[in-house]
């Protein structure tokens, strides 16, 4: 059986992502293995005793607590074959060693942890993850999801890296699903030349048998548009305006796709992450 790794810092964000990740599980015959990295609060003592009584009551509390996640996670899915563990370390570190270890298919956790007022794209450890993981990672939002998957979104720079990332999410999704692939060109290019370069990629994508149809979200940057000055913003209104359920970030995409929840300068804004986010795992 396939397993879900679910790190978490016993945040409310992190238990949406748990959540999300139960819901897969029980749809995909998975299970969840949900893991807890601690640090010593008390780094700065000297005193080596005090020190491993600090260790030892962190720990502590970290039992009890992911044990309670554990108990209702299986309250609210029963039948749910849930395992977890904690572990000192950092996240960073930590989390993808243990999903280079034998039956993890993905990894699952939120966009914010216990600090949610900072996104998880500007220097955070999901962002760190992402670029790490030796598995794919399903980034989760701070709010509640629909679990259903119909529309599907691929950023698309016409990279074979894609067709690895759209296969693996098929893969541990296992859903026939519409797929939209999304690519911003410059004002100054042919809307005529890339889309027929898009119809010449499709062809790659209709090899797979969980795509049932697929159609291209294509757009110039406008420069005229204040509201529309950047490609991450254009894209994020794509994918709100076609109301797609999923986003799929290929590995040279991953940096292109931060830029999406960084403030603009020109307008003060953020644009924050709205949808699932599945990044191709780190080769």
């Amino acid at each position: 059986m396939k397993k879900l790794l679910v790190p978490t810092d016993f945040s409310d964000n992190a238990f949406l992502a748990a959540q999300y990740a139960a819901e897969l599980c029980q749809k995909q015959k998975y299970s969840l293995h949900l893991i807890h990295f601690y640090t010593a609060t008390s780094s700065a003592f000297d005193d080596a005793e005090q020190q491993a009584d600090a260790d030892e009551s962190d720990l502590l509390k970290a039992d009890i607590t992911i044990k309670d996640w554990a108990d209702r996670l299986e309250a609210l899915y029963p039948g749910l074959l849930i395992s977890f563990h904690n572990e000192r370390g950092l996240l960073d570190e930590g989390l993808p060693k243990e999903a280079a270890r034998e039956g993890y298919a993905a990894i699952v956790m939120g966009t914010t942890g216990v600090t949610a007022d900072k996104n998880i794209f500007w220097g955070s450890n999901t962002a760190l993850i992402t670029a790490k993981a030796p598995i794919p990672v399903i980034a989760v939002p701070n709010r509640p999801i629909e679990h259903t998957v119909n529309k599907v979104g691929l950023l698309t720079n016409f990279n074979q890296e894609e067709l690895l990332t759209l296969h693996e999410f098929t893969h541990i999704f296992k859903d026939s699903i519409d797929l939209s692939l999304i690519h911003v060109y410059k004002e100054s290019d042919s809307e005529a030349s890339i889309s027929a370069r898009l119809d010449s990629w499709l062809f790659n994508i209709r090899e797979f048998s969980a795509v049932r149809h697929i159609d291209k979200l294509i757009a110039p940057i406008v420069k005229d548009d204040k509201d529309l000055d950047t490609i991450p913003e254009v894209v994020a209104q794509l994918i709100e305006e076609n109301q797609l359920d999923i986003i799929l970030i290929s590995k040279s995409r991953k940096t292109f796709f931060e830029r999406l929840f960084t403030p603009s300068v020109s307008k003060a804004i953020t644009l924050a992450l709205q949808k699932p986010a599945f990044f191709g795992k780190t080769v």
